[in-house]
């Protein structure tokens, strides 16, 4: 009899088709079949039932169309295609389903020849098994024509021994081996003289006795005689146990005594390897329950959402968050479950995560029960062996908390930059008392003059007007230091586009006085065209001030000509950087080590707290400040400020 294969495929697979009918063995009748009614019709009515059965990759409900085929006829192969990211799937459903077995099996397609090799190692099973139940049925009519004819034992015997290649034995109703083939010798690994008249069950491992005897009893109590009983057994061997596929029936069942035959056939290697299975089976159900602990005990929210963004995991912290159970969340769209105005703020983040990137970000989110909260989420893609995006795992932590401490922080250091700034203006009071008092006295000088000639009627509308242009120079100019001195005073938190080298320049004019006194001899190196930064200008023009001030400090003992201050500022990866040299006495490296840390300082009128509040400033704008020794012998602070904002680097 040939082997039929009835393939429930699409209309792409034509060539498939056509190759295998070229190059299967011949016998095999291949049929291609357009809908699961016409295989249900073939199966109960017996006709046309296939040995192998192939679903395609499109086919819907491939597990229902396994189960109802498998329920109408055991024993057909079901073979179900499928892609990598489908698979993991099919083979859960496959193995807890109460009506499917190992028959059933998965396959990625990918070429031809490999699925042509599996039909036709599929198809020479089927064969080989076809061919030993025929062998079997053979004996069995020749045994019944031969029973009037000859002895009934011997001559049974005689035709297995020739023709059977397993094991096979007679019992009598007790369960006392009578006789057996060459075969169930090797098997056992007993001699026959060591067999007979020992009690079969004798045989197997203590574990399997009285199964055995069950079996023996149930074919003995059977009211017909054709039924047989299937029993996994197993014994002893050199080289471990082995195991045996048993089958009882009876052979005869005479007023005298009934004569039962037993057929072994080894399944070693198949009962080992379902051992494996079940034992990676458990190890992983272990690991998964484990992993899910180690989960659940996490505080963030974790997630898993499909290609169809749905939600097809999630661990505790996240159904508390939106106390709803997990039934109620998979399976869900994402925005039916944190809302959809919700959803509208991270759609862009989850088309970035779908199309391939690691996306992270932090938003201002309602959500319906958890009220108006920061949060910070990762979205991390899933990628399927062809390098397709399957889905995302999501990580979200609820950081309203540390953004509050945050702005508490912020605002503590503003406060405490202002305060830094008010005693440098405390500082230069006297230099800006020295300052303003050049223009008011000038302006003084030419409105005296321009009365005194008015009043002795001795001028002109020229030299009024001169000395008037020179009233409202002077007036200006004192402007522009109130001016100068107020932005530097005033309390502003706001970050905003800036030109480094304009804020050095302002940082010089408003240091001038200190200029005039200590006479250092100023050197600028500045970068022509360097990207602009964001950050907040009277912020990083006070840190610019502090360092250019203990630069001039730093070198008050040194003789005039000896006192050099070089600024300079570049860019680098995306990053603008600024150093302030002084040839001062320089820092040891303990000083070095310590120099940032708030409290300690090197001046004895000092408090330690502007260095510790300059690094604050520049970490909060990202950036870093450094502090080494340099050529002159004296030290060089170096800031650095990214290009970006980087609260925006996301977007």
């Amino acid at each position: 009899m040939s082997s039929r294969i009835s393939l429930f495929l699409d209309d792409g697979y034509g060539d498939l088709l056509d190759y295998l009918n070229v190059n299967l063995s011949a016998g095999v009748f291949l049929e291609k079949i357009d809908s699961p009614d016409g295989l249900y019709h073939c199966l109960e009515n017996k006709f046309g039932v296939p040995d192998i059965l192939v679903l395609g990759l499109n086919v819907q409900e491939p597990i229902r169309i396994a189960e109802h085929t498998l329920v109408l006829h055991k024993g057909i192969k079901v073979i179900i295609f499928c892609n990598e990211s489908q698979r993991d799937a099919i083979k859960k459903a496959i193995l807890f389903s109460p009506f499917l077995s190992s028959d059933v099996s998965t396959y990625n397609f990918q070429k031809a020849e490999d699925f042509l090799e599996l039909l036709q190692e599929e198809v020479n099973a089927i064969e080989k098994q076809r061919k030993y139940e025929t062998t079997i049925a053979e004996v069995e009519r020749e045994r019944m024509a031969s029973m009037t004819s000859q002895p009934l034992i011997a001559s049974y015997l005689d035709k297995l021994l020739d023709r059977i290649p397993i094991g096979v034995l007679n019992l009598d109703s007790k369960g006392k081996i009578l006789n057996l083939n060459a075969s169930a010798q090797n098997l056992l690994e007993f001699s026959e003289r060591e067999l007979v008249s020992t009690y079969i069950c004798d045989v197997f491992l203590p574990d399997y006795v009285d199964d055995v005897k069950r079996l023996i009893n149930s074919v003995l109590s059977a009211e017909h005689t054709n039924y047989s009983g299937n029993q996994t057994v197993a014994s002893t061997g050199p080289n471990g146990n082995r195991y045996f596929d048993m089958t009882v029936s009876l052979l005869a069942k005479s007023t005298s005594e009934p004569i039962l035959t037993v057929i072994l056939q080894e399944v070693t290697f198949k009962v080992q390897e379902e051992k494996k299975r079940q034992k990676i089976e458990r190890a992983l159900h272990q690991s998964e329950q484990q992993l899910r602990l180690v989960i659940n005990a996490i505080p963030e929210l974790i997630a898993y959402v499909d290609n169809n963004l749905c939600y097809q995991f999630n661990n505790k912290a996240f159904e508390k968050w939106f106390g709803l159970s997990r039934e109620a969340i998979c399976g869900r769209k994402v925005w039916e479950v944190i809302g959809e105005q919700s959803y509208k703020i991270v759609e862009k983040y989850v088309n970035k995560v779908m199309a391939g990137n690691i996306v992270t970000f932090e938003e201002r989110i309602s959500y319906p029960s958890m009220g108006v909260i920061f949060i910070r989420s990762t979205y991390v893609p899933n990628f399927s062996e062809s390098g397709e995006v399957t889905g995302f795992v999501v990580l979200t932590a609820d950081i309203t908390k540390s953004k509050s401490d945050e702005e508490l922080e912020k605002k503590h250091l503003l406060e405490s930059a202002h305060t830094s700034r008010m005693v440098t203006i405390g500082e230069m009071s006297s230099q800006l008392a020295h300052e303003l008092s050049q223009p008011l006295t000038s302006i003084e000088a030419y409105s005296r003059a321009c009365i005194t000639l008015i009043e002795q009627d001795k001028t002109t509308k020229e030299e009024v007007l001169s000395a008037l242009e020179n009233v409202s120079a002077q007036a200006i100019r004192a402007q522009q230091i109130m001016h100068e001195l107020r932005n530097f005073v005033k309390k502003d938190d706001s970050r905003k586009s800036i030109s480094v080298n304009g804020l050095i320049e302002s940082a010089i004019n408003l240091m001038r006085f200190e200029f005039q006194e200590q006479d250092p001899e100023v050197e600028l190196h500045l970068t022509d065209n360097l990207p602009q930064v964001f950050a907040d200008r009277i912020l990083i023009e006070q840190i610019l001030i502090n360092l250019i001030k203990n630069a001039i400090e730093a070198m008050r003992e040194l003789d005039t000509d000896k006192r050099r201050l070089i600024i300079e500022s570049n860019s680098d990866n995306q990053e603008v950087w600024v150093s302030v040299q002084d040839s001062g006495p320089g820092l040891t490296d303990y000083e070095i080590n310590k120099i940032f840390e708030p409290f300690y300082t090197t001046k004895p009128e000092g408090m330690g707290m502007g260095l510790a509040i300059t690094r604050s400033i520049i970490y909060t704008h990202g950036g870093r400040l450094l502090v080494e020794q340099n050529e002159y012998g004296g030290t060089t602070f170096k800031f650095t400020l990214p290009v970006e904002d980087i609260e925006f680097l996301e977007d």
